[in-house]
């Protein structure tokens, strides 16, 4: 800017010369007769600086000055012709501490024409502030211009607002123009600019002060082309910071075009602009001086832009490298750089940043509140979340209040408070609660497709994809272009098993949100299909007491399983190890079978065969095959038959005795809180023996928070031998009726990693033909890591205590499993 002041100064003085040395003749002729000497020794002085002699009149007039130092219009004409040479400090110098009023009126222009090339607007203020109206339009307009320098925009404004008549002249009018704008006036200042160009098209001051106008009122864009055609009539410093405007607009142009076109058939184009911001910011920070405000200014920008493409980590990259990173910085650069760290998964890093922005002196932010209340729920803190909820619906009425006689209108915002006070209890595992909110919001707003979407969520966390699938369509049917409602189509395709419509739908999903974070975790659980698994399970026992005659003194039972990739018809090949073995006395008993087969597993059904043999020796061949269908929401059917079963008690395999087994299950849940399973199985050994089971159990949650869950339940079991007694435990039935207690803690989480310990204890009793009842204990105690989305371990070691054959036996286990996705 200061390049254009300089640029205006020089256009005043040089429109004003003229007008100085004219005025000067005037006050030479019209001087009394009583000082004819002097007046006639500054008329000689003045006619000489007409005839081109300027630097001798000059002198001449210092002379006379100093002769008579106390004659006013000596130095009025000294200060005139000294402006005509633009020697400012020589003015500046020789009347300093002189009061204006002791000079005439006529150098007055002059004077403060000198001080204001000289950045003292305050004293050139000063000069006028008495003389300006009888100094006419030039004075008032340059009264008006130093007024507006020296920062005294209201008398600024006021002076130059009552010029009336306007000038004729174009370049009088670009001065007005030019105060005016610095006054802060660019609505008045671009009319007086207008005005200007009307009489003077090519008039460069009023140009330049139109298009500074027209920057000022947010046509940056304009401005910008203008700049780029004429150069020439701005500084450096104003075209920097006019192309820095113009970036900023097209940033604000192009998030607003990003906000209309998101939930749209047009959602694939929403970015463009942005990107095309992005690429006119980087052109102007290569070309921008180092160091530079401007340049600084661009980087604050871009840090913006990026955020809202959602490349975050360039984002953060953006954020670090900038010279300062405290409180100084603009909430808009800190806000892009919080919501950057919050969606890498960093909130340690984004809270300190959002607190910064939540001021307790200025009116609460509900955006900034809600992306506060995700970053604590992310870092595990759920009692400042909830205080968070709390304050934002306690900010954020129902409806809004209306002048006396009108109706008070819905707060619109209240709706999103409203859809995380629906959500919030599932975060902490409460889905009954979050049903019941959800449920009560779609009832009072039936046709609003975001609380749809929400109770569609909610209904699939609790295990009913069919019934999240029925209100998804409904959501559909009013926005089926918005995010959530297709992210709830592809998350309701993948959990009812339609993985090619889950592919389809994310494939949609990835073209018009690539980056953003809930689209790439389906993608990432669809690309899983594409991977080989691996599951396993160890279990060591050791028994004390009695005769061993079940699992023995020793005991071991390990499974492991191979899966290959899905194919895209959903079949998939796998190879499995079974190993179970067990020490009686001085004999061993043991099954070691491995066996391939293939599986395939869609639209919520199951189907599997596999075909095994004993490890040791191409023996006992075996055939199995299962199948499970979830019928609806709440109950699942499933069976399975092994012609070769591992389920053949040890010491009848160790007898030369085998079986086959079939077993069927109806699981019934009614959501995460309850369920409950009957399940039935037959046992044929080659002895003739066939052993029925049936087992029954019910599962109830009673305790819920963020970190703990504790269930409680109930199990019966029976068994028939139809052969009672031989060479292995065989009674002519047994049955045992249990309660249990299981409690998770989790200890300790971030994102899909975490540390859970577990509890079990269960107690109850058992009954043996021919032996009576007697007491059953059991208690466990386990750690279960989840290493990331793909992998996890978990190990425990128990302790439970039986009786048979009325001998009780005190078994110690320890358990180890895995299972990953590689």
């Amino acid at each position: 800017m200061e390049g254009d002041a300089r640029r205006t100064r020089e256009h005043a003085r040089n429109t004003l010369a003229p007008w100085l040395t004219a005025v000067c003749l005037f006050a030479c002729v019209a001087q009394p007769v009583s000082a004819a000497t002097v007046a006639e020794q500054r008329h000689a002085a003045v006619e000489l600086a007409g005839q081109g002699q300027l630097d001798r009149a000059i002198e001449q007039l210092r002379r006379l000055a100093e002769q008579h130092p106390s004659n006013g219009r000596v130095l009025a004409d000294l200060i005139v012709l000294l402006r005509q040479a633009g020697d400012n400090p020589a003015i500046r110098e020789r009347m300093a501490g002189i009061p204006p009023e002791t000079v005439p009126r006529y150098a007055h222009l002059a004077w403060a024409g000198a001080l204001r090339d000289e950045r003292r607007f305050a004293d050139a203020a000063t000069i006028l502030r008495r003389s300006h109206d009888q100094l006419g339009t030039p004075g008032r307009i340059l009264y008006g211009v130093v007024s507006a320098e020296a920062g005294d925009a209201a008398t600024a404004t006021a002076v130059l607002d009552s010029i009336t008549p306007l000038p004729d002249s174009p370049q009088q009018l670009a001065m007005i123009a030019y105060g005016l704008r610095v006054a802060g006036q660019p609505r008045q200042a671009l009319l007086r600019a207008n005005r200007a160009l009307e009489i003077d098209a090519g008039h460069p001051l009023a140009a330049q002060q139109q298009n500074l106008a027209l920057w000022q009122l947010g046509a940056a864009e304009h401005a910008l082309d203008q700049v780029n055609r004429h150069p020439d009539r701005f500084a450096a410093s104003t075209r920097l910071q006019i192309e820095a405007d113009a970036n900023a607009a097209a940033v604000r142009h192009a998030i607003a075009q990003r906000d209309a076109l998101s939930d749209t058939p047009l959602t694939a184009r929403r970015n463009r602009a942005l990107e095309a911001a992005l690429l006119r910011i980087d052109r102007f920070i290569e070309r921008a001086p180092a160091g530079h405000p401007q340049r600084l200014r661009a980087r604050l920008d871009r840090l913006v832009v990026l955020r809202q493409l959602e490349r975050m980590p360039e984002a953060i990259a953006a954020y670090e490298e900038l010279p300062d990173q405290t409180a100084a910085l603009p909430p808009f650069a800190r806000r892009a750089a919080a919501d950057a760290y919050l969606a890498e998964r960093q909130p340690e890093r984004a809270i300190p940043l959002y607190q910064s922005l939540n001021r307790a002196d200025t009116p609460a932010d509900l955006d900034l509140l809600l992306a506060l209340y995700y970053a604590h729920l992310a870092n595990e803190d759920y009692a400042t979340a909830t205080d968070l909820l709390d304050h934002a619906e306690a900010v954020t009425p129902t409806w809004l209040p209306a002048p006396a006689g009108r109706e008070a209108q819905p707060n619109w915002e209240r709706i999103g408070v409203d859809q995380l006070g629906a959500l919030d209890p599932a975060y902490r595992q409460h889905e009954a609660q979050a049903w019941s909110r959800a449920d009560t919001l779609v009832a009072r707003a039936p046709a609003h497709a975001g609380l749809r979407n929400t109770q569609a969520r909610v209904a699939r966390w609790r295990g009913w994809p069919e019934r999240s699938r029925q209100l998804t369509q409904t959501a559909a049917s009013w926005a089926p272009e918005a995010l959530d409602t297709r992210l709830n189509q592809a998350a309701n395709a993948r959990d009812l098993g339609e993985y090619d419509r889950w592919a389809a739908i994310l494939s949609g999903l990835q073209s018009d949100y690539p980056r953003d974070s809930r689209v790439r975790r389906q993608a990432d659980e669809l690309a899983d299909r594409d991977r080989p698994s691996i599951e396993g399970e160890l279990t060591v026992g050791r028994t004390r007491g009695g005769t061993g005659v079940v699992t023995g003194n020793r005991d071991l039972n390990w499974r492991a399983r191979l899966n290959s990739a899905w194919t895209s018809e959903d079949w998939r090949v796998f190879a499995e190890h079974r190993r179970t073995t067990a020490t009686f006395d001085q004999t061993k008993g043991r099954h070691d079978r491995v066996g391939i087969g293939i599986e395939w597993a869609a639209l919520r059904r199951q189907l599997w065969l596999r075909v095994d043999r004993e490890r040791l020796g191409d023996t006992d061949p075996g055939v199995a095959a299962g199948g499970s269908i979830w019928l609806d929401d709440h109950w699942q059917l499933s069976a399975e038959a092994d012609s070769h079963s591992i389920e053949t008690p040890l010491r009848a395999d160790d007898a030369g005795l085998s079986g086959w087994s079939a077993s069927t299950t109806l699981y019934w849940r009614a959501h995460e809180s309850l369920n409950a399973y009957v399940t039935t199985g037959l046992l044929t050994i080659d002895d003739g023996n066939r052993r029925w089971s049936a087992a029954a159990g019910a599962t109830r949650r009673v305790q819920a928070s963020a970190h703990h869950l504790t269930n409680v339940g109930a199990d019966v079991f029976y068994q028939h031998n139809s052969s009672p007694g031989g060479p292995y435990f065989n009674p002519r039935y047994s049955a045992s009726g249990t309660l249990r207690a299981e409690h998770e803690w989790i200890t300790w989480r971030q994102y899909e990693r975490s540390f859970t310990q577990t509890f079990f204890a269960a107690a109850g009793m058992g009954l043996q033909a021919d032996y009576g009842s007697h007491p059953m204990v059991e208690a466990r105690y386990g750690h279960r890591w989840a290493l990331d989305r793909r992998w996890s371990v978990e190990y425990q070691v128990g302790w439970q205590s039986t009786a048979y054959d009325g001998e009780r036996e005190r078994r110690l286990y320890g358990t180890v499993g895995f299972r990953g996705i590689f």
